[in-house]
């Protein structure tokens, strides 16, 4: 955990470095910052429960980097809450078949832009087109009514996705996105250590993004 704190305020750091000179460098624009809050309802293929009943925070940072005028590559910083659960609730109390997962995630995405149009002499692209891969970093875990309860430590702590999605942008200030992820790697496949299946994950998510 310590290692993880470390890591998330080094990322931090770099964050406000970028932003810093984002703002300096504002007459082209080729560097943005934002902030991003979102949901995730996620679920696991191989824990034998059915639909994306488990909903998370997905909340954190951006920096963006304007390649061409129409393609963008984007870095987030993102704290996120993934897992399953056997029903939809908001209750942790509750004793459901579950498993909560929460990740420090950091995604590379591309962007291509379209649907350009000028609001107040300034113009920006409604639509973009995303695609990338993502690195998550399992830092604490819980399985509630399942093979795993007590055993959280035979779970993969490293995670690669790949992500689809796209975005709307109401202003160059205020945008919407929805993002597919799906593990490439196993969350679990040491099927000696434990009589249960391999285990994959994957989650949708919604973002409202604030670019500075």
């Amino acid at each position: 955990m310590a290692h993880i704190s470390r890591v998330f305020h080094s990322l931090l750091l770099i964050f406000l470095i970028i932003a810093a000179v984002q703002q300096a460098d504002a007459q082209d624009r080729r560097f943005k910052a934002g902030i991003l809050f979102g949901l995730n309802a996620s679920q696991i293929t191989g824990d034998d429960l059915w639909g994306y009943n488990k909903a998370g925070l997905n909340l954190g940072f951006r920096i963006n980097t304007v390649i061409k005028p129409r393609i963008d590559v984007s870095m987030d910083i993102l704290y996120s809450q993934r897992g399953s659960q056997s029903a939809f609730s908001f209750n942790n109390g509750q004793l459901l078949n579950r498993y909560n997962l929460h990740y420090i995630e950091v995604p590379i995405i591309f962007h291509y832009k379209d649907w350009e149009i000028e609001v107040d002499k300034t113009s920006f692209y409604r639509m973009d087109f995303q695609a990338g891969l993502a690195y998550g970093r399992l830092f604490r875990a819980r399985a509630v009514a399942n093979p795993f309860e007590g055993r959280e430590d035979l779970l993969n702590e490293n995670d690669i996705s790949w992500i689809i999605g796209a975005g709307y942008h109401a202003s160059q200030h205020h945008s919407f996105h929805f993002r597919y992820t799906s593990s490439i790697n196993l969350l679990f496949n040491d099927l000696e250590a434990l009589n249960a299946k391999a285990l994959r994950g994957f989650f949708l998510t919604l973002h409202y993004l604030y670019t500075f």
